[in-house]
């Protein structure tokens, strides 16, 4: 059985942070834009963008954001797939307490990214490379 070519993309939060620092880091995401998927926010890293919100253009422009482009979330059951990978994510590396918290959220995008059908561009490689050992999901980084 071939695999399913993702529907939909996303950027996780550091994208969205390097594209705050440099707009130049727009020409890296083009690819993703040009029509190939449905752009969409997924709910998980809105969540983190809002947190970090320093000053009225960032929280405007998640206004915008939030206005604009269809939004993405997880189906429930997904909290508790995520605590098994969590499980299973520690058995194998013993990692710490704060490195299993800041997992929980990676792993949450990406149980929303395989439940979505949804291509995940990201930054953070090492992490979701380990996400994937337990958990089939499409991601990749910007384009160089």
């Amino acid at each position: 059985m071939s695999k399913k070519k993702p529907e939909h993309v996303f950027f996780d939060t550091n994208v969205y942070i390097n594209l705050l620092k440099n707009p130049a880091y727009q020409l890296r995401l083009e690819i993703f834009l040009q029509g190939a998927y449905l752009f969409v926010l997924n709910k998980i890293v809105l969540m983190e963008l809002w947190a970090g919100v320093k000053n009225h253009t960032e929280e405007n422009i998640l206004k915008q954001h939030q206005k604009i482009i269809p939004a993405i979330g997880l189906d429930d059951d997904n909290f508790i797939q995520a605590g098994k990978i969590l499980f299973q994510m520690a058995k194998e590396h013993r990692n710490e307490p704060l490195s299993r918290r800041r997992l929980t959220w990676d792993i949450l995008i990406a149980l929303s990214a395989k439940e979505n059908n949804a291509l995940l561009v990201t930054e953070n490689q090492e992490d979701f490379r380990k996400i994937q050992n337990f958990l089939p999901f499409e991601f990749t980084s910007p384009a160089a």
